[in-house]
């Protein structure tokens, strides 16, 4: 829906945070509920992690430059933080990241009558040539509860976490 805006968006958070020795993770809209707007939720991260002062400084100075380029033209609620430790995997290089580690993942549609998988990301399809293509992101996870590998597209992935508890 806001696809093309996430990315205006994301572009003008890549050219501000590293001031504040950060790095984007990644912004995600949220719609709005009745009686209010949407929450543009907006995920930072250093090597060393992000403090409390750090998020709330990046989040004046990025509410300040979206207000100026008027870059959003509705009403919304902007929420700057840390990935935390239970990681949104946002894009396709956080499955490329975390090869090897445990995931949460909620799919769009089922996959052999499940919607959330559990495991470990044991594959991921970076070879374009492989893969066939760009639009085709395959990422293969060892399912906890099938207890076999399962392979899903990327861009069938609703939502993905790191499971580090």
């Amino acid at each position: 829906m806001h696809e093309n805006l996430i990315k205006e968006i994301e572009k003008i958070i890549e050219e501000t945070v590293p001031y504040y020795g950060c790095y984007l993770v990644g912004a995600l809209f949220f719609p709005a509920k009745k009686n209010s707007g949407a929450i543009l939720r907006v995920y930072i991260d250093s090597e060393n992690g992000v403090d409390i002062s750090a998020l709330s400084e990046i989040s004046k100075e990025l509410s300040m430059i979206l207000d100026v380029k008027d870059t959003i033209n509705f009403r919304y609620t902007l929420e700057v933080s840390s990935p935390g430790i239970n990681r949104v995997l946002l894009k396709f290089n956080d499955y490329i990241k975390y090869k090897g580690k445990r995931v949460k993942i909620a799919l769009k549609n089922k996959i052999e009558g499940r919607i959330n998988l559990i495991g470990e990301i044991i594959g991921v399809c970076v070879n374009d040539d492989i893969c066939g293509g760009e639009k085709n992101r395959d990422i293969t996870i060892f399912d906890e509860i099938e207890k076999k590998p399962l392979t899903v597209s990327f861009y069938d992935i609703k939502k993905g976490n790191l499971l580090i508890i």
